[in-house]
């Protein structure tokens, strides 16, 4: 990408200064000409750490491509230099690709929000760890089925059984606590996983 001073802006960003936050709209993409950049979400009060973007590194580019909203904030970690994409500059440099490289990159990025989304949806309650240690349990237990009989077949069986009860109990013991974190697994979420590892969901 040909960039000139007459067609890019560059500014300076102290080290903590936000460069976007999450939900805004994507007008530019972004250059590290100078520092770093953390990419982080927040999440009931705990900053979760995505990326660092050094000198030369892109980011921010997947909201101006697609035209959704910033999915993750974007902080400099030291005195940074950044140079802007306006959103019209990096779309006219996409169009002259080929269509089929432009849809190869739209595809590229639509799996990249899946995988980010899946990554955020880990355990973060008790009851999210009790649902995520049954969902492993049963799939681990469907996949017992699938093996010849032998020994190590019953006994896997068997004790996979007692970490069902484990669980059970687990979950009567905290029947009654009351989580200072949300859950951010639902019982969709384990269940749509559980019929993809079962080979009846969509594959990669």
């Amino acid at each position: 990408m040909s960039l000139t001073a007459s067609n890019v802006e560059k500014k300076f960003y102290n080290k903590g200064e936000m460069v976007f936050e999450e939900g805004q709209a994507g007008d530019c993409a972004y250059i590290v000409e100078m520092g770093q950049v953390e990419i982080f979400k927040r999440l009931e009060g705990e900053t979760v750490h995505l990326a660092a973007m050094g000198e030369g590194e892109l980011f921010g580019e997947m909201a101006v491509i697609d035209g959704s909203p910033r999915m993750a904030n974007a902080r400099a970690v030291e005195d940074s230099v950044i140079i802007f994409l306006p959103k019209k500059l990096f779309n006219s440099k996409l169009q002259k690709f080929d269509p089929v490289i432009r849809s190869m990159i739209q595809i590229l990025l639509d799996n990249l929000r899946n995988v980010h989304k899946s990554y955020m949806h880990r355990p973060r309650s008790i009851e999210d760890y009790l649902n995520a240690m049954a969902f492993h349990s049963e799939g681990f237990q469907k996949y017992l089925l699938k093996l010849p009989d032998d020994t190590a077949k019953v006994e896997g069986q068997v004790q996979l059984q007692a970490i069902d009860k484990s669980i059970t109990n687990l979950r009567a013991g905290f029947r009654d606590h009351k989580d200072v974190r949300s859950s951010a697994l639902s019982e969709t979420d384990i269940s749509s996983r559980l019929t993809a590892k079962d080979g009846k969901g969509t594959g990669a």
